[in-house]
This record gives structure tokens, C-alpha cells and sequence, in this order.
């Protein structure tokens, strides 16, 4: 696991005529100091566009290769580190904030398990519309004298039309909503008895159960696994967890836990666009900063997880010894709050 404390961006090019030219951009990091992550992007750069420019004679330049490095902040597929800023850190666990601010552990001892309930159905929406012409239409039906013209009997008709509508679409809100806290509580306990199953499966194994807003957190308590052993994989197999996950904590040699609320369930909207990015420019770094401190206050009031339970040896190693009680503080899965 690699998660720098600073980065840097260098962009070289080549002019090889009026109109041509070799042009790279490449990230550099460094955990001793902004120059060092400085002189890293220049070293990465100048031999990028080496490579670029020696390709016409040696007829190779590997297929992966980019010119300009975009990489995304958890370099699923560059070749840069997790590139996030960092919050804190205790031994070998790393506190970060993401992409849309929320706070994460990064940790490559201790094993971490997601998994996500089936995708539901879109709920259908309360019918605004029918309400609203209804409402309109009621005085306008009690007020206005019966004549039966031809033009009153097509809008009493179209009224009782709609009042129809409204009542069976008001109908299917009703039970949908009924509907989805059921299925939610049997998606529940059917991801818990998974994780159940697995525990039986392998007696000595120690699961720590936890409750997302989507699913389920399982954290390996009886020993320390890294992210290539071949009992993560059977973890991974057995929960049936997300497969995007897995493959980031393979390609990042880690395990990640989000341990609070994602903004846009708490009721504020996201970084922007030009803050979200680490490292910030300059420029954006004083309204990412008072984004964070709203974000900060709003968290207090929700959790990221809830603990269930602990299944098998309630014994923990010393890696999980340090990592679950900052786990449990950080999201408060222990409380009552509300999930975010």
C-alpha cells in the first residue's frame, strides 16, 4: 500500500516541427516533501517523452503507454499510488478523503469486505401532477352550476379520469414504499446469513459484521491477511463482494472502508468539479476548504455503518486490535444514527 503525503504534475514537450511535437504529462508523489514529489514528476515526465521520442527507431512503445497521465485518484489502471488527500495517520492505516469527500481507512493488513444487495427498481413517484389538477378541479366542480353542455360533461369526465389515476398511482406509492422496507429487510438477512455460511465454513475465520446503507461490511478480526493471500480471494468468492472493489484492492495492495456519510445522503451536494481533484490548485483550495468544514458539521448527525455482529473467535489480532476501534469511532457503528 502507497498513499503519498504530496504530489506534484510536470508536462514536457518536444517540438519536432512548425506544426509537430511530442507532448507527456506524468504525476510524481513523494512522502518527504513537495520538492521531492516535484523532482519525481520531472524524472517520470523526461523519461516518458525519452520513450516517446526513441519509438520511431526502436518500433516499440509498450500498449499501456500514455502520453498524458490522467490516472484517476485510486490508479485502478495507471501506474500512480492512491492519490487522495491524506487526514491522518496511525501506524499502518491511512485516513483519507475521497473523490466526493468522504473519509476512508486504507489499511494492508487488515481485510475488508463489501458487499452490495441486489440493484433495486427505480420507486414510482407520488402523482404531483394528478394531485394538483384535482385540487384545482374539485372547487371549480362544487362551485359551477350542472347546464350538461357538451364542453362540462368532456371535463367532468377528464376530472373523473384523472381522479382514477390518482388513486391507483397513489396506490402503487403506498405499496411500493411498503413493499421496499420488506425487501430491504430480507435483503438484510440474506447477506448476513451468507457471511453466516462463510463464517461456518471456516471455524477459525473471525467476521465483524457491519451494516452499510447498501449492503454489508465484513472485517476479518482472527489474523491479518494482505490483499494477494489466498484467503481474501475465498472471502471475496464467498461473500460474493463487489467485484470492483476486489479489483482495486489487488491493484492497490489494500483494503478500503468509507467511515462516513456520502454527501449527497446527507443533503448537500458534492465538491465541484475544480476542488474535488487532489491535489487542489491554488485557486480552488479556499472553497474545498469551506466545503469541507459544511461537510464536517453535517457528518456529525449520520453514520457510515452500524455494527450486527462479531461471528467466530472474539479474539483479534494485534493489526485489528488498532484498526476496528478507529474504525467504530470514525463511523460511529455504534451508535443510533441514521445511515448515510
Amino acid at each position: 500500500m502507497q498513499i503519498p503525503q504530496y504530489w506534484a504534475q510536470v508536462r514536457l514537450r518536444h517540438e519536432t516541427g512548425i506544426r509537430h511535437g511530442a507532448t507527456v504529462l506524468r504525476w510524481g508523489w513523494s512522502d518527504i516533501s513537495q520538492a521531492d514529489a516535484q523532482n519525481h514528476a520531472q524524472q517520470r515526465a523526461q523519461q516518458a517523452l525519452e520513450d516517446v521520442l526513441k519509438a520511431p527507431q526502436t518500433h516499440h512503445l509498450d500498449s499501456d503507454f500514455e502520453r498524458m497521465e490522467w490516472a484517476g485518484e485510486y490508479g485502478l489502471y495507471g501506474s500512480t499510488p492512491i492519490r487522495e488527500e491524506v487526514l491522518e495517520r496511525q501506524n499502518d492505516t491511512v485516513m483519507t478523503r475521497n473523490n466526493y469527500g468522504a473519509h476512508c481507512l486504507n489499511t494492508a493488513q487488515v481485510a475488508i469486505a463489501d458487499m452490495d444487495y441486489p440493484r433495486e427498481k427505480p420507486l414510482p413517484g407520488f402523482p404531483f401532477l394528478s394531485m394538483i389538477f384535482m385540487l384545482l378541479a374539485l372547487p371549480w366542480l362544487w362551485l359551477t352550476p350542472l347546464v350538461w353542455s357538451v364542453q362540462q360533461i368532456v371535463l367532468i369526465v377528464i376530472i373523473a379520469a384523472t381522479g382514477l389515476v390518482f388513486h391507483s398511482r397513489l396506490k402503487q406509492w403506498l405499496s411500493a414504499r411498503k413493499t421496499k422496507q420488506t425487501r430491504q429487510a430480507r435483503a438484510l438477512d440474506q447477506a448476513v446469513a451468507r457471511v453466516q455460511q462463510a463464517q461456518a465454513n471456516h471455524p477459525d475465520w473471525g467476521l465483524r459484521v457491519y451494516e452499510t446503507p447498501k449492503g454489508l461490511r465484513v472485517i476479518v478480526t482472527h489474523a491479518a491477511w494482505a490483499p494477494q493471500a489466498p484467503e481474501v480471494k475465498t472471502l471475496f468468492q464467498e461473500l460474493g463482494a463487489d467485484p470492483v472493489y476486489a479489483l482495486l484492492c489487488e491493484k492497490q495492495q489494500c483494503f478500503r472502508a468509507r467511515v462516513s456519510g456520502k454527501p449527497w445522503r446527507m443533503g448537500i451536494s458534492g465538491l465541484s468539479t475544480q476542488a474535488r481533484r487532489w491535489p487542489v490548485s491554488a485557486e480552488n483550495l479556499s472553497a474545498r476548504q469551506e466545503w469541507c468544514q459544511l461537510y464536517e458539521q453535517k457528518s456529525e448527525r449520520f453514520a457510515a455503518c452500524r455494527f450486527l455482529q462479531q461471528l467466530g473467535p472474539s479474539t483479534f489480532c494485534l493489526e485489528a486490535q488498532a484498526f476496528v476501534p478507529w474504525h467504530d469511532s470514525a463511523s460511529k457503528a455504534q451508535s443510533s444514527l441514521p445511515l448515510a
